[in-house]
C-alpha cells in the first residue's frame, strides 16, 4: 500500500510539538501569543495543503504572518474610523 502524507493541519501540530522547548522558554504570556500563531497557521491549512511544500515552516511563517497582517490592517482601518469622527467633534 501507499504511503499516507500527513496533513498541513499535522504538520502544524507536529512542528508546534518539536518546538515545545523553546515554548517553555519563553514567558507566560509569550507562550500564549506562540500558541495562537499556531492557531493561525492552522486556519489556513486548506492553503498550506495546496502547497505540499517540502519543508513546510516557512508555509506556517507565512500563514501565521497573513494572520498578523490582517489583524493589523483592521486595526489600522479602525483607528482610521475613529480619527475620521473625531475630526468632527473638534471645534
Amino acid at each position: 500500500m501507499g504511503r499516507t502524507l500527513p496533513t498541513f493541519t499535522m504538520i502544524v501540530d507536529q512542528t508546534r510539538d518539536e518546538l515545545s522547548k523553546f515554548r517553555k522558554a519563553l514567558r507566560k504570556e509569550d507562550q500564549a501569543i506562540l500558541d495562537s500563531l499556531f492557531d493561525d497557521a492552522r486556519f489556513h491549512s486548506q492553503a498550506g495543503a495546496s502547497l505540499s511544500p517540502v519543508e513546510p515552516f516557512p508555509v506556517i511563517l507565512l500563514c501565521m504572518l497573513l494572520e498578523e497582517r490582517r489583524e493589523r490592517l483592521s486595526l489600522e482601518r479602525r483607528l482610521r474610523d475613529i480619527e475620521d469622527r473625531g475630526a468632527f467633534l473638534q471645534p
